[in-house]
């Protein structure tokens, strides 16, 4: 066990050895995470915030979905939770379901303040015997067909902070642990890099099965005010043709028309776009990085081992 000081207030916190390596690479310079603070608490407040500023504005425009809308199908989402069983920071793992039903489902579990697990090769069963999740949502069943009887008004019991875990993304046997802070810090990041704001509209069409989905196609509608679309967007995300193109796989990071936006789970979803880290994100090396720090870097594997393996000298190893 060993002290560690913190820079802000000057109080010193006991924290074991793996936990304080892991807090040191999610400092970026001397900079750590508490001392910028995005403008919600927890992804519970990101839907209620911007239904209180943009309660008629469209989130997903080709359903008429509105920021109001979404806003209470999570509320009824929240309730229908409940009623399974399913309680403040348990975790939910989800299954494929058709477009928007995951994106209202996620919105669901954090307004309950309770965890989503994703997966992102389809293990459910491994993935259910890594995260013990009290509840598997998925099937062919209409799921907003469960929830249209539930009340649109929900009373919270618990309001998770920035630092409590918000989702298990799970893929090749291994899950990654994200923090409220690290989604929303990372959809923070991205807006910045492709300048996406609310007087404008953008497109991508992704499955619920990646990071990139969570922060492009369910937060950044609502976090940025602009609506998702497919009628003439003013920005387009997915591929080589579009104006800019995700990179799921990658061996070095390369400057490209039209900008690549890599990725890298560990850092919740986004390290750069061509060789610039996203905001709040620090790389050793601008085409071969090989360890990061920053307040996306994620709050470690399940599989503590694995964390004792990358997060060394205060630094994550990628």
């Amino acid at each position: 066990m060993r002290l560690l000081r913190c820079a802000r207030n000057d109080k010193i916190f006991s924290m074991s050895d793996l936990k304080q390596r892991i807090y040191q690479a999610q400092c970026i310079g001397n900079v750590e995470p508490i001392e910028h603070m995005v403008p919600y608490p927890n992804l519970r407040a990101l839907v209620d915030g911007q239904n209180v500023k943009y309660g008629e504005k469209m989130v997903y425009a080709d359903l008429s979905l509105t920021s109001d809308k979404v806003y209470r199908l999570a509320q009824q989402t929240a309730n229908w939770l409940v009623s399974e069983g399913v309680q403040p920071k348990d975790r939910v793992l989800i299954d494929q379901l058709p477009f928007p039903q995951c994106e209202i489902l996620a919105f669901g579990i954090w307004t309950l303040g309770a965890s989503m697990i994703l997966t992102g090769d389809g293990d459910l069963e491994g993935a259910t015997s890594a995260t013990s999740p009290t509840l598997i949502v998925g099937g062919k069943s209409n799921f907003f067909e469960k929830i249209k009887s539930f009340s649109e008004d929900h009373n919270p019991t618990f309001k998770p902070l920035l630092a409590d875990e918000a989702m298990v993304f799970w893929e090749n046997e291994n899950g990654i642990q994200l923090s409220h802070y690290n989604l929303l810090v990372n959809a923070n990041g991205i807006q910045h890099a492709i300048d996406l704001y609310e007087d404008q509209t953008y497109f991508t069409r992704l499955e619920p099965n990646s990071m990139a989905w969570v922060i492009l196609q369910t937060m950044l509608p609502l976090y940025t005010g602009a609506p998702l679309t497919s009628d003439h967007p003013d920005m387009k995300l997915g591929t080589d043709t579009d104006d800019f193109q995700i990179q799921w796989h990658w061996d070095a990071l390369e400057e490209t028309s039209p900008p690549s936006l890599y990725i890298c789970n560990e850092n919740t979803a986004f390290l750069a776009m061509n060789k610039i880290p996203i905001h709040l994100t620090a790389m050793d090396d601008d085409t071969h990085p090989k360890a990061i720090t920053g307040h996306s870097v994620m709050m470690g594997y399940l599989n503590d081992k694995r964390n004792e393996d990358v997060f060394i000298d205060g630094q994550l190893k990628i």
